[in-house]
């Protein structure tokens, strides 16, 4: 399939629907997913949906796919009118995960990547922070699978816990609630996922300070980080009224209310339902 997230879509869905139709697979078939998240949502997307199930084998081949996507099964697609709108919770049977296909990773991925397990860090407090902030580079084998198996733990636990999604699961979404109204607002050809989810972060960091009282010692902190990836610490060149429509259909909301992960503190993660439309637009303005 065409590589990027405009292949995350009901028409590559379609065009796969065909070709399994003319292998004549059955319900007995393994689909294998071999690629990174996007490959992941799709693949698992078709899995849950094709014959009304197949068996899934995620094998990722990105460090956003090994420490974030392909756990927990959640697969999906984007629409025009919002990401991750359609899919389903349909965990893969096995996921088949090797560290060293992360030596083949442009530079750039790598650190759309680390935008997740930034996020997995602050949710799972100070000591996992600073195993970031004090990594040397290059990594070696052993600190990569160090690495990927921290940030995987965090998910791995959050998601036993929560399997589909009706309290603390939502946490994950720290830093995506705005990460995916860019993402849609600029119809998946602008920021990748990661460096969407890492200016997401620091929008999360500044409403934190706001509602939560975080220090703001964290915010900088978190900078530091985004700039030692590549990762955008401003907002893209997009006016804010293009972004409403988006976050107003974010799965977390209830009756009509935006809900936003925020922090009190690393390691403590709450979901606020008292974020104002406007707070998310003098937020969006002070990050210009």
């Amino acid at each position: 399939m065409p590589a990027g997230e405009a292949s995350k879509c009901l028409a590559q869905a379609e065009a796969l629907y065909g070709q399994l139709a003319g292998l004549e697979i059955d319900r007995k078939t393994w689909l294998v997913a071999l690629g990174g998240g996007v490959v992941g949502d799709l693949a698992g997307f078709v899995a849950a949906t094709y014959l009304r199930g197949i068996p899934l084998m995620q094998v990722p081949t990105s460090l956003v796919a090994q420490v974030d996507s392909s756990l927990g099964g959640k697969v999906g697609v984007d629409l025009s009118a919002g990401k991750n709108l359609v899919g389903a919770f349909y965990p893969a049977r096995l996921v088949y995960l090797d560290p060293r296909v992360l030596d083949t990773l442009p530079a750039e991925e790598w650190n759309a990547g680390m935008a997740e397990v930034l996020k997995h860090a602050l949710l799972d407090g100070p000591g996992h922070w600073e195993f970031l902030e004090n990594l040397a580079y290059p990594l070696s084998l052993e600190e990569r699978s160090e690495l990927v198996l921290r940030s995987r733990q965090v998910k791995l636990g959050v998601v036993a816990a929560d399997p589909l999604e009706q309290g603390i699961r939502a946490h994950l979404n720290l830093g995506h609630t705005l990460a995916h109204a860019i993402e849609s607002a600029q119809q998946y050809g602008g920021w990748n996922h990661g460096q969407a989810v890492g200016f997401g972060l620091r929008a999360a960091l500044r409403l934190s300070q706001w509602k939560l009282g975080m220090d703001p010692v964290w915010e900088k902190r978190l900078l530091e980080q985004l700039r030692r990836y590549d990762l955008p610490c401003q907002r893209p060149e997009l006016d804010f009224q293009e972004l409403p429509q988006y976050l107003r259909r974010d799965k977390k909301n209830q009756d009509g209310q935006l809900r936003f992960v925020l922090l009190e503190r690393p390691g403590e993660a709450r979901v606020c339902a008292d974020v104002s439309l406007a707070e998310v637009e003098r937020c969006w303005e002070e990050l210009a």
